[in-house]
């Protein structure tokens, strides 16, 4: 056989690290599918700014939920129940890419909004410790008169019928206008919660969440996301039950988020509690905008949003004060439902085994739920009418439309990609293509180093990759190998001994040039239609 086989024609190349399946998260976000205003605000922010349109976008959804989240719910196509609208987020981007400053830009009126409001609870907070001291000296006053009627022996059911009357009269506390937390302990986060059971936790610097003990009650934040009721028993007796919707919007640099991956990933993601997120990887754009000092121009950017936005934040004022104005229940047309069901269906596809979201199957399935409450936020951004503004009503009929879905369902597929991207390095698949690119390598390496001559095979365990140095661990990846046709397992000289030996581009055995009695051992099977495929074209050998 010829001595100049491909192993030797080849230079010797490093390359152990797998072709990604997906894509790298280029693609940019859909902003088409976002309702007119929406759409001109994230655009022209990211003209004037030159800030990433998806760190924008994300950011405008972080408002828009934890005011939607107060304002309306949906009832589930699948069940006929009522649920929340609120979202999780998780948005990767560097520092300096301007996390905090769009954080602040959009939620300006929000936070307005707060301020005023809690100039209101302090004086409604003031008035009420007047009237509870008042109310106090009337309880002693009368628990006075009780003892005395009970040393008397006479009058003790007048004064109780007074104590009973003067229980119900017992001012009620204002409740504090706290929906949005920050840097919080589970225990604020419980007490607050106690008082007012909806509330959005947005951390425009996410480090302090990945390294508190508030991370680790994940009960809580799941519960949170499907709008269900949390039941916490203290040791000290007190419990609480807490009808929940919560918001969780979490801004954080790629480099922190892998490392909480590292140590809490397999419980986060096993839980439930990362696949309630939409993820959103942003593209830098550090030392490619052009900065400009224009506070009136961007003012006058925003000004059709902050007004869309104080309209919302009126509605969520009454009804903070209210809790006898009810939400709107929205629900989906047929039209909807029908393509929601077949979106279902072709998620399903992809996350069966072998499909493109397998690895992101739990992300995968909350999907179409995902879809709807987006929808429902789009919905309440677009035609949700103002405080005592009738004439929207032609339009605002709780019904969701095929449409609206439709774009929605369009913003959560880029929004599987993206995770899709950040998940696919930890699969099963992305690991085992990775084991055979490292095993292509030193078997090739091997033989361009023999000039060809087969080498005994037990030298993979003993000499090959680290991971791969357990026959478990050897066998399947070594069997991808053979079943792509680049080597194959011989027998020499009637020796019981194996070997591995390279193939050569004609189907023959290479030997190295050597004559010498073989049998094959174990070699490509033609037969079999069901193997997978790993691409090794960039690798010496391997096209």
């Amino acid at each position: 056989m010829n001595n100049q086989s491909n192993y030797s024609r080849v230079k010797n190349q490093p390359g152990t690290q797998g072709n990604h399946a997906t894509k790298e998260h280029e693609g940019s976000f859909p902003v088409h599918c976002l309702p007119e205003l929406l759409k001109n605000t994230a655009e022209r922010v990211n003209l004037f700014t030159g800030m990433p349109i998806e760190l924008i976008v994300s950011v405008l959804m972080t408002t828009l939920s934890i005011i939607s989240q107060y304002l309306v719910r949906i009832i589930s196509p699948y069940t006929g129940a009522s649920g929340p609208c609120s979202l999780y987020l998780l948005t990767l981007a560097e520092s300096g890419e301007g996390k905090t400053f769009l954080s602040r830009l959009f939620m300006k009126p929000v936070h307005q909004q707060l301020e005023k409001m809690k100039h209101e609870y302090n004086r409604q907070l003031a008035r009420y410790k007047n009237e509870h001291l008042i109310w106090k000296t009337g309880l002693q006053g009368l628990n006075a008169n009780l003892r005395q009627a009970i040393k008397k022996g006479y009058g003790v059911e007048d004064v109780q019928i007074q104590l009973e009357k003067h229980y119900k009269s017992e001012p009620e506390r204002p409740v504090e206008p706290k929906f949005i937390y920050q840097d919080v302990t589970f225990k604020a986060l419980i007490q607050g919660l106690s008082q007012h059971a909806e509330a959005g936790i947005i951390m425009d610097e996410a480090i302090p969440f990945f390294r508190s003990g508030l991370k680790n009650h994940l009960g809580l934040l799941n519960t949170g996301w499907d709008g269900g009721t949390y039941s916490f028993n203290r040791a000290d007796g007190e419990s609480y039950e807490l009808p929940l919707s919560l918001m969780f919007s979490l801004l954080i640099q790629n480099d922190v988020f892998m490392a909480y991956l590292e140590k809490h990933g397999e419980v986060a993601k096993g839980s439930g509690f990362l696949p309630r997120f939409l993820v959103t990887r942003v593209k830098s754009s550090i030392g490619q905008r052009s900065h400009r000092i224009d506070e009136e121009g961007l003012n006058a950017i925003l000004t059709p949003f902050y007004d869309r936005l104080w309209e919302l934040l009126e509605l969520l004022e009454s009804r903070f004060y209210d809790n006898t104005i009810p939400k709107d229940q929205l629900k989906l047309s047929d039209s909807a439902k029908k393509l929601l069901q077949e979106r279902q269906c072709e998620i399903e596809r992809a996350i069966a085994p072998g499909g493109r979201y397998a690895h992101i199957r739990d992300f995968a399935s909350k999907a179409t739920e995902q879809a709807i409450r987006l929808a429902a936020i789009m919905e309440v951004v677009s035609v949700k009418p103002a405080k005592n503004d009738l004439t929207t009503d032609l339009v605002y009929t709780n019904i969701i439309h095929a449409s609206r879905i439709r774009n929605s369902l369009l913003i959560v597929e880029w929004h599987l990609q993206q995770t899709s991207s950040l998940f696919y390095p930890m699969s099963e698949e992305s690991r085992f293509k990775s084991d055979v690119r490292a095993l292509w390598c030193f078997i090739n390496k091997k033989l361009i180093q023999g000039n060809g001559v087969p080498f005994p095979k037990h030298e993979l365990l003993q000499f090959g990759p680290g991971r791969l140095r357990y026959i478990d661990k050897l066998t399947p990846v070594l069997n991808q190998l053979i079943n792509q046709g680049l080597c194959c397992i011989i027998n020499i000289n009637h020796s019981s001994a194996q070997y591995i030996a390279g193939m050569l581009r004609n189907g023959f055995v290479c030997l190295g040039g050597y004559t010498c009695p073989y049998s094959i051992v174990q070699t490509r099977d033609y037969s079999c239609d069901n193997v997978r495929w790993v691409d090794l074209s960039d690798l010496p050998g391997g096209a």
